[in-house]
């Protein structure tokens, strides 16, 4: 992935240094370059890898240190440590012997450049990790085993309002604004689940809610466990996904999906599907109203009124028939349906307080047509019987009402008992 130049400064070494650090060979990925020197040169460049030095009097490491970047290696050669100040040693990285065996100095250059090497290979790891977490629109965070943030990406900082400096090394609390009495609680804080993969020791899913300084979000959220060397877990890494919105949608659609557009009622298609998962062997009550003088009212005083009298009605059904899935089957027709036990005499009852409230609309709208229903009831406790085949039933009970005049309530199995 990369390649490197080392760049040495050898200054008044002995011939050992010199020949070793030249005869090593260079480390994958790193080519060599060096320069000589009888004393120390005032300019010494950042890129400079290592300063190699032999101590004197009038070359002391601290002094060399201020004409070096912090990262530039700073090695003496000296055989009498006891003339090392405790300054010269804090400015130093390595002590090598003047004149060392060939073996032992092959030890020390060899040591030397596998450092170097390391260093820029970790460098290189941590390219790869911030370059990969922090082009992630995804929250990543590591934690140590006390909740503490040892690392976050851009993402993470970006949701949060704060900056790196900020997060690491602060708790959950703190970072999402939350109140330390909200912490102590537990609210919105998903302590639960990091120690449940910790307690596990494995990936875990989750969907949790967190709580910022204006609202709460939705978190879909992965989380690992972070093994030490010694096999014990120090941490998690976690990675979230904000599905506030996607969620949002997904309930908009879903909704949509299953309502009639004008009226916000359930759709044919969702009244269907709701009876066939929810009846099993209950008893199963279906109610079709219809209203009457609906086409009039359209053909009168336009589309407009005619919606406007739906969205009433609509409303009218959904407040009495609370319990019941209600549907606009088209035009000014509806379904009703109740799972499980449903008298009958109460369902009579409720019609008639939708009729109440229909003629109360009629009365304060400026248009003279005055609405009316009528309904059609049937009921079954037959798992198999088919809902268009009840819905039919529905429809010859509402015929039969038509001979009795507006705002009647007809039961199919009283029509069918009758003499």
């Amino acid at each position: 992935m990369y390649h490197a130049t080392s760049r040495f400064f050898l200054v008044d070494l002995t011939p050992v240094w010199e020949k070793t650090m030249k005869a090593v060979e260079p480390l994958e990925r790193f080519t060599h370059e060096f320069q000589i020197f009888d004393h120390a040169p005032q300019e010494i460049p950042d890129n400079t890898t290592a300063v190699v030095f032999r101590y004197s009097g009038d070359c002391l490491p601290e002094d060399i240190r201020k004409r070096t970047d912090p990262s530039t290696r700073l090695i003496v050669c000296t055989d009498d440590l006891g003339t090392l100040s405790d300054a010269s040693i804090d400015a130093l990285d390595d002590i090598w012997p003047v004149e060392p065996t060939e073996a032992l100095a092959e030890f020390f250059v060899q040591r030397l450049y596998e450092s170097v090497k390391a260093e820029k290979d970790a460098w290189l790891t941590k390219q790869y990790l911030d370059t990969a977490i922090n082009t992630s629109p995804d929250l990543i965070w590591f934690k140590d085993k006390k909740g503490a943030h040892l690392k976050v990406n851009d993402a993470f900082c970006h949701i949060v309002g704060k900056s790196h400096d900020d997060i690491e090394g602060r708790g959950h609390y703190y970072i999402w604004g939350l109140t330390k009495e909200q912490y102590e609680k537990g609210e919105f804080v998903c302590l639960e689940t990091e120690e449940e993969v910790m307690r596990k020791g494995v990936t875990c899913v989750f969907d949790e809610h967190v709580m910022d300084a204006d609202s709460i979000r939705l978190l879909q959220t992965y989380k690992t466990p972070l093994w030490d060397i010694d096999g014990t877990i120090m941490g998690t890494v976690g990675i979230a996904r904000d599905v506030t919105k996607l969620k949002s949608y997904e309930a908009e659609l879903l909704a949509a999906a299953r309502s009639d557009e004008l009226t916000g009622l359930a759709n044919r298609r969702y009244f269907y599907e709701y009876i066939e998962m929810n009846r099993a062997d209950q008893l199963l009550t279906i109610g079709r109203i219809d209203l009457s003088y609906f086409k009039q009212l359209n053909d009168t005083y336009g589309a407009q009124a005619g919606d406007n009298a739906l969205i009433a009605v609509a409303g009218f059904l959904r407040e009495v028939f609370s319990e019941a899935i209600v549907c606009r089957f088209g035009g000014g027709e509806f379904l009703l349906a109740y799972i499980g036990e449903c008298p009958i005499e109460n369902l009579k009852g409720k019609f008639q307080k939708v009729l109440e409230k229909i003629g109360e609309y009629c009365e304060k709208d400026k248009n003279p047509i005055l609405l009316s229903a009528n309904m059609g009831i049937t009921s079954t406790s037959d798992p198999s019987q088919p809902i268009d085949a009840l819905i039919r039933q529905c429809d010859l009970a509402l015929y039969f009402t038509r001979n009795l005049g507006d705002g009647q309530c007809c039961v199919f199995s009283e029509i069918t008992n009758a003499d």
